[in-house]
């Protein structure tokens, strides 16, 4: 039965033979007179000799194959055979090619066999190499000062060798201890690429830091790992010296020294071994500067070092070519369809590409931001493995990961906002037994940060998406369970009063002092600020300090604001992000409380919830394009896409008229607009952190929404220019898709 090869091996078998081919055809001449010294100089027990010279030096390339497979195993196990099989193909390639190339062809052949980093394989295999330079030519630096061999030539060349890469292992080593300057030198080197290339070449860099710093971590195998290379480096003196015995009658030490170091020494890095003629001529130069060795004994041991460290590799090479006896061991996601988690647990892996789903981990991870590195060290330390990172607009950040065969959403917040996060798992912990609330699983207490685990249903789905991918009806009603939600189990309702000294407080904290402080920092924001009128979107409004001024000189509009029902608990931060419908049981989920607000109360809720009908908040959030401060008629104009969809519009109108109506009262009803404005108002501070460039439309939100409030009491008939947050949206609103984010109805993804 004729075997039938893979188009890849028949690419490799052809391109290999074809190296050697022409390998051969050039240097005949010199490998036909080294046959022939051979012949002519040996006898019958030298021939021993080099025999078992041979064995020794291929028992070296095995334990170097052994030495290469620990950190590789650190990512998937294979086989040793498969890796010394590999490493004869590559020294076949180095023997052919320049600068090593055969060992980025080593590396290739286990990443592709394995399905892993070629990265971090390449740079495993580079690591290697740099280590025995760093041995070699220490080594040959020592016996050249106990073996009285001259400092030049081939020693000057290790000197420069050593030096090279002892520097070039100090930048691998920083890099691997996440250097803040070279980081920051791969983050901004890699902006530079489009959108796709990026998130590759951040996930390929991750995925080097990652692995090395996994595999540092474990001494076990370092110890191993020096062991081996010390093993494979006896071998091949080994092997150099038996042929040096069988050569040169009566060999004192320091003339053994250096033949023994003399292979290692003529083999040039840029050029592989080279041919026999080359290799031949170097050592003869390292052995005949004044040593008193006779010439034609150098010559013959020169000839026949070079046999014993090229014929039997590349026997095996190109019987490894043909023959795969490289049994491999299975992965743990070998041979099985992967579930959503698994494919993530092995970052090291490459069954599919998953840098796309860790774009916003990666970004704040090289910028060097707490939680992107806290949440890197429990990646390596194994406690847990990241599935998706989420981006936010608030200190906290938020994964999906797995651990133990177990699923869940994880949030983690700096020590300092430790107690936020800590309200909200309390207020969790306190409603476990409510059907239509996410579940609180644990908390962790660390000195670098503050975490809790929730429940992960991966049969839910965002709101969002369900609203934009079923009819109109079946949002709604999803949207009146959760309001049926908050008032049946979580509202507390107190009287209707009135609270202004509370509502003093709460506009000048969350509002005035947030929004001065986000201008504090960002010039273009603090521009923007400057006049008493500015456009946003084409609208000409009060900016937002003679907004403010206004509102507070408006009787009837603060005592509106001052005046509402409050309630011992809220969610505060209702917006449709935080709601989750579970498909096996068309039910709501709430996630994400957030009742940390001064004013208490359903007010509030609304207010968040319409946050995103009204005024399109993950359509603002999912857009990302820059907003640069323009300039009108001598006034500060920002201009951005509006992208708030048909859908939002009409469940916008449906709150309002059938919902905002029967629980709110009607001032309550006219404060909303106003809590919105605070809304989008207060997280300008963490918006100039997340992402400035985009700060401006936020603040232009925020100025919009107050005037709107505003309007209610002074414009009693309604402009005439196109209003962007009527209940019926401008054509440029209306979105090509039903859902304007992610794919419709997939299994929930925080």
């Amino acid at each position: 039965m004729v075997h039938r090869y893979s188009r890849g091996r028949l690419v490799l078998i052809g391109l290999a033979l074809a190296s050697l081919a022409v390998f051969v055809a050039s240097t005949w001449p010199s490998l036909v007179a080294g046959a022939a010294r051979l012949a002519d100089g040996l006898s019958g027990g030298d021939w021993a000799v080099l025999g078992v010279a041979c064995v020794v030096q291929l028992g070296g390339h095995v334990l170097r194959a052994a030495r290469t497979k620990v950190p590789i195993d650190n990512v998937r196990r294979g086989s040793l055979a498969g890796q010394f099989r590999h490493l004869s193909i590559g020294y076949l390639f180095s023997l052919v090619w320049p600068l090593r190339l055969g060992e980025v062809v080593r590396a290739f052949l286990i990443a592709r066999t394995l399905r892993i980093s070629f990265l971090y394989t390449l740079l495993a295999v580079v690591l290697e190499r740099l280590l025995d330079v760093v041995l070699v030519a220490g080594a040959l630096l020592v016996v050249a000062a106990l073996a009285d061999i001259p400092l030049g030539g081939v020693l000057s060349v290790a000197l420069v060798a050593l030096l090279v890469s002892a520097a070039a292992i100090t930048a691998f080593a920083l890099l691997v201890r996440e250097n803040a300057l070279l980081m920051r030198l791969a983050w901004r080197g890699t902006a530079l690429l489009n959108t796709k290339l990026e998130n590759r070449a951040r996930f390929k860099l991750w995925s080097v830091i990652f692995g090395f710093q996994r595999f540092f971590r474990q001494r076990r195998q370092l110890v191993r790992y020096v062991g081996l290379a010390l093993a494979s480096w006896v071998c091949y003196a080994g092997a150099a010296l038996l042929v040096a015995l069988a050569v040169f009658p009566l060999l004192g030490w320091r003339d053994g020294a250096a033949a023994t170091a003399a292979p290692s020494a003529v083999s040039s890095p840029a050029l592989g071994n080279g041919a026999p003629g080359a290799y031949t001529e170097g050592v003869a130069g390292f052995l005949g500067d004044g040593r008193g060795l006779d010439g034609e004994a150098v010559l013959l041991f020169a000839t026949a070092t070079w046999a014993v460290v090229t014929v039997p590799v590349l026997v095996v090479a190109v019987v490894a070519l043909f023959v795969n006896w490289a049994r491999r061991t299975s992965a743990p996601l070998t041979g099985a369809e992967l579930s959503p988690a698994d494919r993530y647990v092995n970052k090291l892996g490459r069954d599919q590409d998953i840098s796309g789903a860790m774009t916003h981990f990666l970004d704040a991870y090289f910028q060097g931001q707490h939680l992107s590195q806290v949440l890197h060290r429990l990646e390596v330390n194994g406690n847990v493995s990241l599935v998706r990172f989420f981006k936010g607009g608030s200190n906290a950040v938020t994964i999906l990961a797995t651990s133990g065969g177990e699923t869940f959403v994880k949030k983690m917040v700096p020590p300092e906002y430790a107690h936020r996060l800590k309200n909200q798992h309390d207020w969790l912990a306190e409603r476990a037994d409510h059907a239509r609330l996410v579940t609180v699983l644990r908390e962790q207490h660390a000195e670098d940060h503050y975490a809790i685990d929730l429940e992960y249903r991966p049969n839910s789905v965002p709101l969002f998406d369900y609203v934009h991918g079923n009819p109109f009806s079946q949002g709604a009603a999803m949207l009146a369970e959760v309001w049926q939600y908050m008032y049946d189990e979580v509202y507390a309702l107190g009287p209707l009063e009135e609270h202004t000294e509370l509502l003093e407080d709460y506009v000048a904290e969350r509002l005035v002092l947030r929004v001065r402080a986000a201008a504090d920092s960002d010039p273009d924001l603090a521009e923007a600020m400057k006049a008493d009128r500015i456009f946003v979107n084409g609208r000409e409004v009060d900016n937002f300090d003679r907004v403010i001024d206004r509102i507070r000189a408006h009787e009837e509009a603060w005592r509106d604001l001052a005046t509402y029902r409050t309630s011992t608990n809220i969610h505060g931060d209702l917006t449709v992000d935080n709601v989750l419908v579970d498909l096996d049981t068309r039910r709501v989920l709430v996630i994400d409380p957030s009742d940390d607000n001064q004013v208490r109360g359903p007010v509030i809720d609304f207010a968040r919830h319409m946050q995103s009908l009204l005024y399109g908040y993950e359509f603002l959030n999912e857009d990302e394009a820059p907003v640069r401060l323009g300039n009108r008629d001598g006034m500060p104009e920002i201009v951005y896409r509006d992208h708030r969809s048909a859908r939002y519009a009409e469940l916008a109108d449906y709150i309002s008229a059938q919902v905002m109506t029967r629980h709110l009262t009607p001032a309550e009803q006219r404060a909303v607009l106003f809590h919105i404005g605070l809304f989008y108002g207060r997280m300008l501070t963490h918006r100039i952190v997340i992402n400035p460039a985009t700060a401006l439309k936020y603040y232009g939100v925020c100025v919009l929404a107050l005037n709107r409030f505003l309007d209610q009491y002074e414009l009693p008939v309604r402009d005439e220019q196109p209003d962007i947050f009527s209940s019926e949206p401008l054509e440029s609103e209306v979105p090509a898709e039903p859902a304007m984010r992610g794919q419709v109805l997939t299994p929930w993804t925080p």
